[in-house]
């Protein structure tokens, strides 16, 4: 198996295991069967390159969970509404919402669509937040908290 391969499935377990503790240190043996490490490879390395390969995973674990922390703030996923009316997106629209957060779209787009108060869905993607609009028909949105 290549190993751009071996890389994503490590990063896939990452993000679906539970965390570790800094002070842990990980091993490829956490999250590989022994038919996944003979398939992958992986049972084939060296100790040495085991261990550097277990180094590696701490590190890019706990880079992951760093990126995760900075997320922008939409995760968990928040539901609430826009404070006033909502005129659609115009390429830098800041909204007010009723739990008192600011965000303001992200990514150029443009979309008038007039509604009061709507409810709105901010989530996470894998490129930080977007916002959806629950009166609108319109394309989720990237947005970025300010507040």
């Amino acid at each position: 198996m290549k190993p751009q391969i071996v890389l994503m499935v490590i990063s896939v377990i990452l993000i679906c295991s539970p965390v570790v503790q800094p002070q842990e240190s990980l091993t490829i043996d956490h999250f590989m069967t022994a038919d996944e490490l003979k398939s992958t490879g992986v049972s084939t390395l060296s100790q040495a390159q085991r261990k550097e390969l277990d180094r590696w995973l701490t590190r890019y674990t706990f880079l992951l969970l760093e990126e995760k922390k900075h997320m922008g703030g939409c995760d968990p996923v928040i539901e609430t509404q826009i404070d006033g009316a909502f005129h659609g997106w115009d390429g830098e629209t800041v909204y007010k919402l009723r739990n008192g957060q600011i965000w303001q779209q992200a990514s150029y787009h443009y979309h008038y669509h007039y509604a009061y108060a709507p409810e709105v869905t901010i989530y996470p993607t894998t490129t930080g937040c977007a916002m959806r609009v629950s009166d609108d028909d319109d394309e989720a949105i990237s947005v970025r908290r300010i507040k």
